[in-house]
Parts: C-alpha cells; structure tokens; sequence
C-alpha cells in the first residue's frame, strides 16, 4: 500500500485519538478540585428556628470534590440530618456555587422535655428548644408519635368545641391516655374506647359546670357505665367554710 495512502489513512485515527485524550485529560482537569473548587454556598427556604451557620457547616462538611466531582446526594443526606430540617436538595450553579433548598420541619407539638413532633409526626430533637408557649405538650413512646400526633389534633378540636384548650397528653407504657386542660382540667381516658369516653365527657361537661358552679379539676372516664370528678375549690367555697373539706368526701362526685 503506497505511504500516502496510509497517511491519508491513519490522519483520521490520529485527530480522533487525539481529541479522546484532549477530552479525557479535560474532564481529569475539570474533576479536580483545585482547578474549579466551590466557592459559594447559597441556602434558600424559609428558615426560623435552623441556625444559617450550622447549615453552611453541614455544607461545608460534606463538600468534597470540586464544582462538578461534587457529591449533592451526599450534601442532601446530611443537610437532612439536621434536626430542624424535613426535606433538602442541592443543585450546582455556575461556575463556583451550590445551591441548597430546605424545607423546616413545622412543629405541632413539644415531645416530652427534649423534643418537638412535627405536623408529620416525627419526633426530632434540636440543641436548643424554642421558647413556643403556644404549644401544648406531647408524651409518648418515639415510635407512636405519629398516632398520638393524629389523636391529640382530634382530641383538641373536640374539647375546644365545650370553650376547653388541650395543653398536655400523655400515654404512658400501658398506653393509658391522660389529658390536661390549659382550664386545670384532667381527664383519665384509660386505654380503650379513648375517643368515646371523651366524647360522652364533652357531652355533660356544661351539665358538670351548671350543676356545681365551678370547674372540674380531675375526671376519671375508666367506668364503663359512667365517671367521677373532682372539682376544683374557689376561694369563695374556701370562705364560705369553717374548714377545708377533706378531698375525698366534698369534692368527688359519680355520674
């Protein structure tokens, strides 16, 4: 075969090869680091209880690699490590910057002394507790925040219907539910039949008021036929008094 034959042949080969490894040396240089590092970190959300500068540093942890040897899934895994955070995603933006999205976490509740519960019912604990007193407060096993969240929603929108304001629930180990009332109210609901024994509570609560002219202070609904209640003493019943009525005979009632 004549020489120019082979060059006319082999040109083609050679510029080919030689833009595979143009490219390939190209994509090494735009993999490191050093050569296009990320400079700028840009967070957007609406965030009122996340701290920016624990954010950033969650950011700046996870990054490792440059612009495009980054790895996002990487960042959104521990941006949603984050206590405060629900959700997360991280985009690239050119030439030098990462642009991180988050979703808070929207508190329904406190959990216990260290937590709060989510409108999702997920129980997270950050560093600080938010000062909330708008928030009632929730007690429970971790893995049954989510029912109890759901139950105490009912449970709230009941009692507020009798002008009551649920401020505490507590399901112990026996899951026995105790509420109390922002009024001083408390009801023990037991274990079964919760939802019902608080519905026939709602029910007489304003025959309760009318008939004693003061608030209940304790109501026990663990009776199959009916309740006791305790009630509260008013200063003026103090006075109208020689003496203190022992608790067990002035102030308990069946129903």
């Amino acid at each position: 075969m004549p020489a120019s034959i082979v060059r006319v042949l082999a040109m083609p080969l050679f510029t080919s090869l030689l833009v595979i490894g143009l490219l390939s040396w190209g994509g090494l240089q735009l993999m490191d680091p050093q050569v296009m590092p990320v400079r700028v970190v840009g967070v957007d959300g609406e965030i009122q209880h996340l701290e920016r500068g624990s954010l950033e540093a969650a950011v700046a942890e996870a990054v490792d690699g440059g612009f495009f040897s980054v790895d996002l899934d990487l960042i959104r895994q521990k941006v949603e490590r984050l206590p405060w955070i629900e959700s997360a995603s991280v985009r690239r933006v050119w030439p030098d910057t990462l642009h991180v999205n988050v979703v808070e976490q929207v508190p329904l509740a406190y959990w216990g002394e260290d937590g709060l519960v989510s409108l999702r019912g997920e129980v997270f604990r950050p560093e600080r507790l938010p000062q909330l007193p708008e928030l009632s407060v929730l007690e429970g096993e971790d893995q049954n925040a989510l029912r109890i969240s759901r139950e105490y929603l009912r449970m709230r929108t009941l009692l507020e219907t009798s002008g009551l304001t649920l401020k505490h629930v507590r399901v112990d180990a026996r899951q026995a539910w105790w509420l109390k009332t922002d009024e001083g109210v408390s009801l023990h609901l037991g274990r079964r039949e919760v939802m019902p024994r608080l519905t026939r509570f709602v029910q007489l609560y304003p025959y309760l008021k009318q008939q004693s002219g003061s608030q209940p202070e304790s109501v026990d609904l663990r009776y199959t036929n009916g309740f006791t209640v305790r009630w509260q003493i008013t200063e003026a019943q103090v006075n109208l008094n020689s003496r203190t009525p022992e608790p067990d005979a002035a102030r308990m009632a069946g129903i």
